[in-house]
């Protein structure tokens, strides 16, 4: 079934070429200039070491004072910390790839995996403060609040999915003869070297998938722009930096631009989960959960944004 999903959008993509080539140029090179620019300098630097940490056990040097933070906040690993604290900290889709790459190393369980994927994938600090707040909806003074929104309704999100999937969140002992310990034999210039590598495939996987899901926004955009409001949404829903963009030069009151473009933050839209998708290749974990993790996530900050934009209107 998802096969047939995706050669549909690809057969739609490329008719969409064909017949509007202007259009899908302008779209695809927003997508690499988004791509160049941003994703590239920003989660490259983090792909590289977090593979690096990750092969030579430096992970449990640099977790060892707050682990116990999130073993208790969230019940989880030390490595599984690992991967939700890069997943904060440098944004889609850097969790995931955490995620997947510590249960192909044995670091951490399945069970802990999949329930990682419900909520380690989030958008970044930087992209949220600037892109969203800043140069989007020109709300650069709140910050604290929309961090206060976007995590609470993460945490909310993990407590859901950790009642839902009582995961294993045991620290596993990666036994002596594994790959991973016979990768530590190796020489510190070929750790380095296999680190750059694998953060090079990853971030041109990623690149690919930003440049096909921004000429599908424009695709959608264009079919849909006689209804402005289903415009909005399923452009948001299918790319969210695309969505976020509308949002913010709609006629919308502010307070509705300002939940919509955080929903679909949280959320990430099918190029999130495309991308996720692209970073769990070869491994047994379930694109379903993730997706039941990001819609939960959405749904939260919706309704947690929503309750608090009402009680202040009331104060």
């Amino acid at each position: 079934m998802r096969s047939v999903i995706l050669c549909t959008l690809l057969f739609f993509v490329f008719i969409y070429l064909l017949c509007f080539p202007q259009e899908a140029f302008q779209s695809s090179a927003s997508g690499v200039t988004l791509w160049f620019f941003h994703v590239l300098p920003s989660l490259l630097p983090f792909m590289i070491f977090s593979d690096f940490f990750i092969h030579t056990g430096l992970v449990s040097v640099l977790l060892r004072k707050i682990k116990t933070v999130f073993r208790f906040l969230f019940g989880l690993s030390m490595y599984g910390s690992y991967a939700l604290l890069l997943g904060l900290i440098c944004g889609y889709p850097m969790g995931a790839k955490l995620t997947a790459d510590l249960f192909r190393e044995g670091k951490i369980t399945k069970s802990e995996a999949q329930y990682l994927l419900t909520f380690c994938n989030n958008p970044g600090p930087v992209f949220i403060s600037s892109y969203i707040l800043t140069d989007t909806l020109h709300l650069s003074h709140a910050s604290g609040y929309t961090f206060f929104i976007l995590y609470l309704s993460l945490y909310l999100t993990s407590l859901i999915f950790r009642l839902i999937l009582r995961p294993d969140c045991r620290d596993v002992t990666v036994p002596s003869d594994s790959p991973s310990a016979q990768t530590l034999r190796h020489s510190l210039s070929h750790m380095v070297d296999a680190s750059i590598m694998h953060a090079f495939e990853s971030v041109t996987k990623l690149g690919g998938y930003i440049i096909l899901f921004s000429i599908l926004a424009s695709l959608v955009g264009r079919f849909t722009a006689s209804v402005p409001v289903l415009s909005l949404f399923l452009t948001g829903f299918t790319e969210m930096t695309t969505g976020i963009a509308l949002v913010g030069t709609s006629s919308m009151q502010l307070s509705r631009r300002y939940l919509l473009s955080l929903t679909f933050a949280a959320f990430g839209g099918l190029s999130c989960i495309a991308q996720t998708r692209g970073m769990l290749c070869g491994t047994p974990l379930s694109i379903r959960t993730y997706i039941a993790g990001k819609t939960v996530h959405g749904i939260c900050t919706l309704l947690i944004g929503w309750l608090l934009l009402f009680i202040q209107t009331f104060q």
